[in-house]
């Protein structure tokens, strides 16, 4: 969820930057100099990240790790910025950036989180990733991409509780 908003804020931004200052795109400025577009560089396709699964997960705690991830969805679609940072981890190195985009979304948008696929990859004492799917749609306000993330949150032990610590963004898809 930490780097779903960071990007959130940051499409906000870019789209709003260029609405207030009125810039065109480089394809308007050719249309209006009857310019042919620059030939593209090619970027080598990038690789799909392949999701590994570790064997023999404990069910148990799979499930305590998984609660963690609901409760940050459920907090997160209840607009509790409390609740949300109970979640995270106090080391996490997306801590600040989670408190500005919670400020910033929960006062702009109204959104509709789904979590389609959630799974615990790896889990050892102290350390569990969990692949997941969601979908993020605006209900209210201006300006959001409706998508769908594909990511990895990496959670840890943090008095005993596990935590957010980490969210590894593997793709995002513009969705209607």
């Amino acid at each position: 969820m930490n780097k779903m908003m960071k990007s959130i804020i940051w499409i906000f931004v870019f789209v709003l930057a260029l609405t207030l200052v009125g810039c065109e795109s480089k394809e308007e400025v050719q249309q209006k100099q009857n310019l042919s577009p620059p030939p593209q560089t090619l970027n080598p396709p990038q690789q799909p990240k392949v999701i590994e699964k570790q064997q023999n997960i404990d069910p148990k705690i799979a499930e305590e790790v998984l609660a963690v991830v609901y409760e940050n969805l459920e907090a997160t679609k209840a607009e509790d910025k409390e609740r949300v940072l109970a979640t995270i981890h106090k080391d996490s190195p997306q801590y600040k950036s989670t408190v500005q985009g919670l400020d910033f979304v929960f006062v702009n948008y109204d959104l509709d989180l789904n979590l389609e696929k959630t799974e615990v990859i790896k889990l050892s004492e102290t350390e569990a990733q969990v692949y997941y799917i969601q979908t993020i749609k605006s209900v209210s306000g201006v300006g959001f991409m409706n998508k769908r993330d594909e990511g990895i949150h990496h959670l840890k032990k943090q008095d005993k509780n596990w935590k957010i610590f980490q969210t590894e963004n593997i793709s995002t898809t513009p969705i209607q």
